[in-house]
């Protein structure tokens, strides 16, 4: 499904000038994990010159960001967005980082995502929003209020 490589970055590891790297899903789990220290693993691919595809999709059709926002990684979101995402990918079902963030009801990172660009209103495979998986009104209107105080800024910018 995609043409990325995925490679264990480690001290020993020597990057490979002509694939690039898929960054290592299995790390943005970890991170989650309470006493999982992933700081240095994750600051050597910040550092790194190789070039590590964010944008790829994984084997079940996700890409990393989603990944990231599905699990609540706000480390990793951030990270990721760094070295490039696009946040308003869609995976084979039409799903973005932003689709997972609200279903599991990860607001920081929902509220990051829109800092970024991210759409509350972009529809799913299924015709579903973002936005459709929040059931408490005030929580909406907090979402709405940050969306469209976002929207303003950048259309002003």
């Amino acid at each position: 499904m995609s043409n990325c490589v995925e490679t264990d970055l480690n001290e020993n590891y020597e990057p490979s000038k002509s694939i690039p790297t898929r960054f290592p899903e299995d790390l943005i789990i970890r991170e989650t994990v309470p006493g999982q220290d992933t700081t240095k693993e994750l600051e050597m691919i910040v550092r790194s010159e190789e070039k590590v595809d964010v944008n790829c999709f994984n084997e079940y059709g996700h890409t990393v960001l989603s990944t990231a926002a599905f699990v609540g990684s706000m480390k990793c979101c951030k990270i990721l967005v760094e070295l490039g995402a696009e946040v308003g990918k869609r995976d084979e079902d039409g799903w973005t980082a932003m689709h997972y963030a609200m279903a599991k009801g990860y607001l920081d990172i929902v509220k990051y995502l829109i800092m970024c660009g991210g759409d509350i209103y972009v529809k799913n495979n299924d015709g579903d929003s973002p936005l459709e998986f929040v059931e408490d009104d005030e929580i909406k209107d907090v979402l709405l209020a940050s969306y469209e105080k976002h929207s303003k800024r950048k259309t002003e910018a």
